[in-house]
């Protein structure tokens, strides 16, 4: 019996790939069983195979296009054996003490649905792995450092635990069961609040979401998505996409339209001036992305009013719209 499937989907970024697999190919496996899926999103180069060659133990997954993240996630676990999924970026290290850690507190506590924990990079620094679900009062980071981000406590119970709307998913711990019946991560959106989306749904179904202050795992950003220019303004500009679509999905009626309305002016007036500006220092690649960025969403909206839908262009289901 398998008590765990570690689900890794990866996108180039060899050297951090191999870093995270050697953590994990350490695993004494003295205390729990996990199995090691990698999913190749299409990327296109050998070296994937050589990767593959130094972890023989490891399943290896070959995606036939790069449909984004919830797609690859989707695509291992449609192979994972183990009672609970996790599913770790290709740019974490993680050590067995952290995921048994994860897996006991999931295990010792049925009504968590997700469990997740702190994220720190090689030099210490904490990342935000948490917050709360979209709405009139969190738009923007304007609004966002205003009323600032809350977490729902349990209480002296659970001093190390605490209950945010949502959990990152580049470190996101599921009963499996529970991912089964809610059909995985929604394949409309190919990168970015997949992760949002399945932490409501859970919650949909009284089921909670665990954040671990004390247990911590090591991630250092940006491995897939900041390989370079081309790649860094299309991930970018799929932010802002997929915040439309969760919107679609999960607000109705008047408030739906007026987020979905400031949405739009908010991307194009403020969107428009760092174009502008990335414009006139396009010799700096990451200001120039702006500009980029900006034509890129000036492509989604048009097409958005002819298809009278939110759906991200590069999802696998947008054809079928």
């Amino acid at each position: 019996m398998t008590d765990l499937s570690i689900i890794i989907v990866c996108y180039k970024g060899w050297k951090r790939l191999n870093k995270c697999l050697d953590a994990l190919d350490s695993f004494s496996g003295k205390n729990f069983k996990a199995e090691v899926i990698v999913v190749d999103n299409n990327s296109g180069e050998e070296t994937i195979y050589k990767t593959e060659d130094r972890f023989p133990k490891f399943r290896f997954i070959y995606n036939e296009a790069n449909g984004g993240f919830a797609n690859g996630c989707n695509l291992g676990a449609q192979f994972a054996e183990g009672d609970f999924l996790l599913f770790l970026n290709p740019d974490t290290i993680a050590v067995e003490s952290a995921i048994e850690k994860l897996l006991n507190t999931a295990q010792q506590n049925p009504w968590f649905g997700i469990v997740s924990c702190r994220q720190v990079n090689d030099m210490g620094k904490e990342s935000t792995a948490y917050g709360q679900f979209p709405s009139v009062l969190n738009l923007t980071g304007f609004q966002r450092a205003l009323f600032g981000q809350s977490k729902r406590e349990e209480g002296s119970r659970m001093p190390d635990i605490s209950f945010p709307d949502w959990v990152s998913g580049s470190v996101l711990l599921i009963r499996h069961e529970i991912f089964k019946r809610l059909g995985g991560f929604d394949e409309d959106f190919w990168m970015y609040f997949e992760d949002v989306d399945l932490c409501r749904r859970v919650r949909n179904i009284d089921s909670e979401i665990a954040f671990c202050r004390n247990i911590t795992i090591e991630h250092n950003h940006g491995g897939s998505s900041r390989i370079n220019l081309k790649t860094t303004t299309l991930t970018k500009t799929e932010v802002l996409i997929s915040r439309h679509v969760y919107i679609s999905k999960h607000k109705t009626g008047l408030e739906k339209l007026l987020i979905q309305i400031f949405l739009v002016f908010n991307n194009l007036i403020s969107g428009g001036i760092m174009a502008l500006i990335g414009l006139l220092f396009f010799f700096i690649p990451k200001v120039f992305s702006r500009t980029l960025i900006y034509y890129r969403l000036i492509g989604y909206y048009t097409g958005s009013i002819f298809r009278f839908s939110w759906i991200s262009p590069r999802s696998v289901n947008f054809h079928k719209t």
